[in-house]
């Protein structure tokens, strides 16, 4: 955007409105703009400038949950009078991914084809460095963009889905979702130990571990008895759920693939198991001959 066309928007000059953005992120800042300019981009505020809602008629327009920052990018590109894909490939990777979701609530469908681009981008650039993909792996899947998520795909793919400390970041469902395109990429090469690090660190990092685990250590013994493999989404988790997400996990544990002096000094004193557990497990590793599998939980 022209510095001189900013100035005058941001000093109200001509505008027809303003935005309050924010509010239930923290302070609401006010972001000026013209309606015409939103209205011809995105479906979402023509209905909401232009239909039977108040903000049709006022000049002010709350959006209370979505970020300024990233709102105020959403009208450089507005505005801008070069190439949008110049715009937008300006950003960086955590200001492109808010941009796409925001776009994508609001249906900036020309826009959000260009974010999709440069998220793209950030993949192809290093194939080798999987911590962009992990980034954009829970985007293309809940926004549901095939293309998007079979470049992730592809990149995690070559890479065997490794288990980076990056995945700490994702939500239990997108975790879970990552660990069984491990498990099922790497099939019968799995580092079971390494998978079950991986999947303490992130319950400890996260606090999801139950809290009925942490103090008694036999609730989790006394669920495997009921059915908890329900396919619903797991993000706000309460202490059942964080049972149920556990059992999930540990369901592609396979513990006779861990050595048992490695066993000793990782599953044998983790706080995801409960002692029941640890011994059940470390008696069928000093069977003779040992079980072909010792699964807690199957999957």
């Amino acid at each position: 955007m022209p510095p001189k066309l900013e100035a005058m928007i941001n000093n109200a000059f001509t505008v027809d409105c303003k935005f309050i953005v924010g509010e239930n992120l923290g302070k609401a800042q006010t972001i000026f703009g013209h309606k015409l300019m939103f209205i011809l981009h995105s479906e979402v505020f023509e209905s909401m400038l232009c239909g039977h809602f108040l903000e049709a008629k006022s000049t002010e327009i709350p959006l209370p949950d979505d970020d300024p920052k990233t709102f105020r990018n959403l009208r450089l590109i507005l505005y801008n009078l070069r190439d949008s894909q110049t715009e937008v490939n300006e950003l960086d990777l955590s200001d492109t991914i808010s941009l796409y979701k925001m776009c994508d609530k609001y249906m900036f469908k020309a826009i959000s084809k260009l974010c999709v681009e440069h998220l793209k981008s950030f993949i192809e650039d290093n194939q080798r460095d999987c911590n962009n993909a992990v980034k954009i792996f829970p985007v293309a899947i809940d926004l549901r963009n095939i293309d998007l998520q079979k470049n992730v795909e592809t990149t995690l793919s070559i890479n065997c889905y490794p288990l980076l400390s990056s995945l700490n970041d994702l939500n239990p469902q997108h975790f879970l979702k990552y660990i069984e395109l491990h498990t099922k990429q790497n099939q019968n090469v799995v580092n079971h130990l390494k998978l079950f690090e991986a999947i303490e660190n992130y319950l400890t990092v996260n606090d999801l571990i139950p809290q009925e685990l942490v103090d008694t250590g036999e609730s989790l013994q006394k669920a495997a008895t009921t059915n908890l493999y329900g396919q619903e989404a797991m993000v706000l988790l309460s202490q059942e759920r964080s049972l149920e997400l556990l059992q999930k996990l540990l369901s592609h544990i396979d513990f006779v693939k861990i050595k048992i002096e490695d066993y000793l000094k990782g599953p044998g004193v983790s706080k995801i198991l409960t002692w029941q557990q640890k011994y059940i497990v470390l008696s069928q590793l000093c069977t003779v001959p040992k079980p072909s599998t010792i699964k807690l939980f199957q999957n």
